[in-house]
Order: C-alpha cells, then structure tokens, then sequence
C-alpha cells in the first residue's frame, strides 16, 4: 500500500493491456491494413511479372517468325532440289526428281538423254526411266505399237499429265522444306544459346555481325546457283520431227536416240490423230442415235428418286463425254460408280479423272475405287469434288451410301495385285454388312463380285441396293427378298468405258472408242419406302447406236405387308414406333 506508484499501478486492471493508438484503431484492424497492402503490392507485382512473360513471349514468337521467314529461301532451295516421287510414264517405272537445271532431263540409261527446256524455269526435272534395256538392243522396241498407245495420254494431254506428277511433287517438296526448315530453326536456338553452350573464349568469334554475314554470303551464293545454272557440257542433237509444235526444244545427246525419237514421236503423232477422229466420230454418231430416243430416257416419277450408277470406266474418253451428256439430259439425283475409274492408278492420269469429275453436273458423286484405282488416283478424286468411300455411311442426296476402296490394287501395265491392308475381300464385305446393320444404309458399293457375294448371301441384306462391277459384264439385276417382305436388288455393271477385259491389263489407251457394249444404269428408289422398284440400263454398242432398255421391274409396293411399309415409311401403329428416317 505504502509502496511506490508505479508498483501499485502495476495491478491495476487493465494497467498491462497494450494501449490503443492515437487514431483510434486496435492492432487487428492495423494488421489488416499491413496485410491488404501487402497483398496489393504481391498483385502488382504478378502483373508485372506477367506483363513481362508476355512482352517476353511476343519478343520469342516474334524472333521465332523472323528466324522462320530467314530461313525460308534456303528451306525453298533445299526442299525443291530434294523433292522425288516414283511413279510411271507409259508402261514403264520412272523416278522423277526437281532440281534447279532449268530443263527437264530425261535419263534412258545406255541408250542417251532427253531434253526439254522447263516451262517454270529455273526449276527443272530429272526423268529418270527404268526398264528401257540396253543400248545393244533393238530400239525400235521402245518404240513398239504397244508402248506409243501406252504413251498416247502424255502426247494428247502433256499438261495434265505432268501436272498430276507435279502435284505429287510439289507435296513432297514441302515435307522437305519442312524438315529443313525445322533444322535451320533449331540451329538458330542453338546461336541463340551459344552462351550457354560453348565457352567464354569462342564467343569473340561467334557474333552477330559475323554470323549474319555467312547467311548473306550463303544466300547469295545458292540464290546465284540457281539463277545461273552450268551450262551443259555434252553435245546436243535436236529431234528434226519435234522442230515445231509443243516439243520444239527436244533434244538429246546421242544420235541414236535422236533417230529413234524422230520414229518414235512421228508414230505417236499419227496414231494420236487417228484414236481422236475416231472418237470425234463415235462420239458424234452415238450422240446422234441419243437424240432420236429422248422419249424414251430414264425418268422417275413423282414419287421416285433416279440414281445413276456404272463401273469400269477406265478413263474412257469418248464414254466420259457421252455419260456426261446423259446425266446433263436425265437429271440423277446423285451419280455412284463401282470403280476401276482409271487404267493403271497413275499420276499422270489427272485429265481422266477431271473429266470424269465433270459427268455429275454437280450432284454428289460418290465412288469405291478399284483394283486399277490407287492412293494417288483416290487425292485426284477427292481434289476434283468426288466423295471416295472409305468405309463410312456418307450422307448424300437424302441417301446413306456406303463401300470402300477395293483391299488389293493392280501393279501398273501388270496383271500383278499386292495388298493395300491386311484385309481379303470377303473380310472387307463382312466388315460392310455389320456397320450397315448397326447404321441406316440404303446403298452398299464395292467393287468386286467376291465382296458382292458376301453381302448379298447375308441373311435379309442390310441395303436396298448392292452395286458392283470388276468382270466387265452385267448380271442381273438380281432380287433378294426379306423375311418382312421387302427386298435388296443387287446389280453387277458392265463396263462404262467398252473396255475388253485384256486391253486394260496390257496396255489400254483411253484414247479410243468402246470395244465392246458400255453400259451405265439408272435405278429408280420409292421414296416413300427406299426400295428399288426398278432398274433401267442404257447400252453403247461398239457401232455407235445407243440401245435403252425398258423398266425392269424389281419388286412391287402392292404386295409389301403393311407393318412392312409403315416400317419403312417411318409410320408405326404404336407410340414406341421407330421415328421417321
């Protein structure tokens, strides 16, 4: 009691509590204020920081594109000069690569070269063909009736021809640009880098002034390479026969050859002017025979949907024109060939296909390619607006169409086949059947009648319609009825372009008129059901006159059960019916 004051205030209540500050808020509100600061200063700077990584990151995509668009005219160069295909002129093999020469090479082995000077100079093209023999041989073999029909499509069509092996080309020109593109950029991340990779004493060596100095150098150098090409050092002859016209510039480095292209292009020449009035003529005088019979052409009625369909055109050029004024006069709903559409898969038969493109007028054309089809033949296709099957149910028309190309192809000017996949035809069919009774399909296409068989030996086929072609002869059309009874007609085609069975296998020209019947047939679809209720072909003979059969009748609605039609109309008699296709 009688101690000092401040040990009596010392225990006082409250004396040890911490006292309030001057401006009236306690420590928890002024640890708020610390932390919300604090938490201020932490966003700023996360933005500053993401500022940053984005100036930073447009800094490196920018970099990245001026890298890129350096190294773009070297990628260019290297791309071009190491771009090859291998595909075939005529009936034999032929490597084709790009370079810079400014002329197109053609490299016969032992017997000589060719030359022809490049329309897109200074890129030019190295021919390089196998299976010429040698130089001890007869050459006039070379030159035979079998191989100047073989080459009749590269003298009538030289420009379609060799744009489709420039489009094969041109694609792998860009792979390789890519690739030499990618190199050039990882090497600039690695200049990028060069501090971090190779020591202190090398980089007085390595700057940027010096390094773009050898890019300039090496740019000019390679740029001036092309632009000024060597100059040939061997002797040229000039072919006297290709002194005018589209072969003006031919020339070649042996006398022999010279002698033997003087033949060989002469030959050509002449049999070309003869296949193209025989044409002209058959064209003409079928188109004639078609006039006189409009009234009797294929017409659907109100309540019908007209599908066209053929096979085996082979790149045939008189049918091509014929079956394209055909559909121009009947108006199909949609077009669908089985295949075989061209003669060996080649690239250079482009024109063939861009003419066949054409028949459509338009309307969805759909095709399951076959056996003389390939992988370059199925790009064309689809660059020129056709739909190529490949194992799905298209949509076209109001119709589920399905096929697939056909599993095995034929080696080009060969009777050989070797497999495209691992599937035989029977597989492929079955693999058909059980996606189309899992998917509404109303047509099914294949190309062989092996797949065909499989398909319409199925119980109750899962299509209304089965087309396919191959034999080059029509069967049918054959009528499969359902246990519900409605049925599935099936129809193996003849030959669209009149080709006889062994000149498509043995050097086949399309550049002539059928040889034998060229058929292409038209079927007429219930809308109301989508069963085909008949089938109408239409015949060119060899002689020029076009022969159109009546109506053949493939079933009839009248005797279809009623559960059946309302089925397939999309009707049913209950609530948990199926609903409308």
């Amino acid at each position: 009691m009688n101690g000092p004051t401040s040990a009596r205030w010392s225990f006082r209540p409250g004396a040890g509590r911490p006292r309030a500050p001057r401006n009236g808020r306690g420590p928890a509100e002024s640890g708020q204020r610390r932390t919300l600061t604090s938490v201020l200063a932490q966003n700023a700077a996360r933005v500053r920081a993401r500022r940053a990584l984005l100036v930073d990151l447009g800094k490196a995509v920018l970099l990245t594109l001026l890298a890129a668009l350096a190294a773009a005219p070297l990628a260019v160069v290297w791309g071009i000069s190491h771009a090859q295909v291998d595909d075939y002129l005529g009936p034999h093999r032929v490597n084709f690569a790009s370079n810079f020469r400014g002329e197109a090479e053609v490299n016969l082995g032992p017997i000589g070269n060719a030359y022809l000077s490049s329309p897109v100079r200074p890129i030019g093209l190295t021919i390089t063909v196998g299976g010429v023999g040698t130089a001890a041989e007869n050459l006039n073999a070379l030159f035979s009736e079998q191989t100047l029909v073989a080459y009749i499509s590269l003298y009538t069509e030289p420009r379609e021809a060799i744009s489709g092996i420039v489009e094969r080309l041109a694609g792998d020109a860009v792979r390789e640009g890519l690739k030499a593109e990618a190199v050039l950029l990882l090497g600039f991340a690695i200049w990028r880098l060069r501090r971090q990779l190779v020591p202190p004493w090398m980089m007085t060596s390595v700057t940027r002034r010096r390094a773009a100095a050898v890019y300039v150098t090496v740019v000019a150098l390679v740029i001036g390479s092309i632009l000024v090409p060597e100059k040939p050092k061997e002797p040229r002859y000039p072919v006297a026969v290709a002194s005018s016209g589209r072969f003006s510039s031919l020339t070649v480095d042996s006398v022999l050859l010279a002698d033997v292209l003087d033949r060989g292009i002469e030959g050509i020449r002449l049999l070309s002017v003869r296949q193209q009035r025989a044409v002209k003529s058959y064209v003409d005088s079928a188109a004639g025979s078609l006039s006189t019979q409009l009234d009797d052409l294929p017409r659907p009625s109100s309540d019908e949907t007209m599908l066209l369909g053929f096979s085996d055109l082979h790149c045939n050029q008189a049918m091509t024109e014929l079956i394209t004024r055909l559909v121009r006069t009947t108006e199909p709903s949609v077009v669908l060939s089985s295949g075989d559409d061209t003669v060996n898969g080649t690239a250079a038969e482009r024109g063939c296909i861009r003419r066949e493109a054409a028949i459509s007028n338009g309307v969805p054309f759909l095709v399951a390619t076959g056996n003389h089809d390939s992988d370059v033949t199925e790009a064309q296709m689809r660059s020129a607006g056709m739909t190529v099957l490949d194992g799905q149910v298209v949509e076209a028309a109001g119709l589920s169409v399905l096929g697939d190309d056909d599993p095995e192809h034929n080696v080009p000017f060969s009777v050989d086949r070797v497999k495209d996949r691992p599937e035989s035809e029977e597989e492929m069919a079955q693999r058909l059947v059980d996606l189309a009774r899992d998917k509404h399909t109303d047509v099914l296409l294949v190309h062989q009648p092996v797949a065909a068989r499989v398909i319409m030996n199925a119980p109750n086929p899962p299509a209304p319609l089965v087309l396919w072609g191959h034999y080059h002869a029509q069967s049918g059309p054959m009528v499969i009825m359902h246990d519900d009874g409605s049925w599935t007609v099936g129809m193996q085609e003849g030959t669209a372009g009149g080709v006889r069975e062994p000149m498509f296998t043995s050097f086949s020209t399309p550049f002539s008129p059928p040889l034998i019947s060229a058929d292409v047939y038209f079927y007429f679809r219930d809308n109301a059901t989508g069963l085909i209720t008949a089938v109408q072909p239409v015949h060119f003979r060899p002689d020029a006159k076009v022969v159109i059969d009546d109506r053949i009748a493939t079933g009839d609605l009248g005797e279809l059960p009623p559960e059946t039609r309302m089925k397939l109309s999309g009707a049913s008699p209950t609530p948990s019916g199926e609903a409308s296709r």
